[in-house]
């Protein structure tokens, strides 16, 4: 028979949270996935229904119309992820050799702003403390133990 894990109270608790907190994100992205399903499969049947009723004109003019009113958004899209960018290039090379090591380390399919979240939350880490001599002493920004929730948080994602 295989082990059984048991939790504390306090332990249960928060993996119940855990999960509740992500069956509800998990629901939202599905009601916002299917919302946006929708809405492209309702803009298919219309282009669908014009050009079977030979209306090429007027498709035309519905495409243009959205080219135009997305072209701001496409040029403060770059400028945002160059700033992004930037900034967590600036903060890599302020936090040294360590922190751009771990961040080649960390997977390619992490979005530039997802890296510079992972940074700032771990940004103690790479935070060295000390009189020079010897091994430097880490940051005590953060102190271990005490709070289960901070505690499960620096774990990582628990296996259930």
């Amino acid at each position: 028979m295989a082990d059984q894990v048991t939790f504390s109270e306090e332990q249960q608790s928060f993996v119940d949270d855990l999960v509740g907190r992500a069956r509800v994100k998990a629901r939202e992205k599905a009601e916002a996935d299917a919302a946006a399903h929708i809405s492209k499969d309702r803009e298919v049947a219309e282009r669908a229904a014009l050009i079977a009723e030979k209306k090429w004109q007027e498709l035309a003019e519905m495409h243009q119309a959205r080219v135009k009113e997305l072209e701001p958004f496409e040029a403060s899209a770059k400028e945002y992820g160059k700033l992004v960018e930037n900034m967590l290039e600036v903060k890599v090379k302020a936090l040294g050799k360590a922190a751009k090591k771990a961040m080649e380390a960390l997977p390619d399919s992490m979005t530039v702003t997802d890296k510079l979240a992972w940074l700032n939350e771990n940004e103690e880490l790479f935070q060295a403390t000390g009189d020079g001599v010897g091994t430097p002493a880490r940051s005590t920004a953060k102190k271990p133990g005490g709070d289960v929730k901070a505690a499960w948080g620096r774990m990582g994602k628990p296996r259930l």
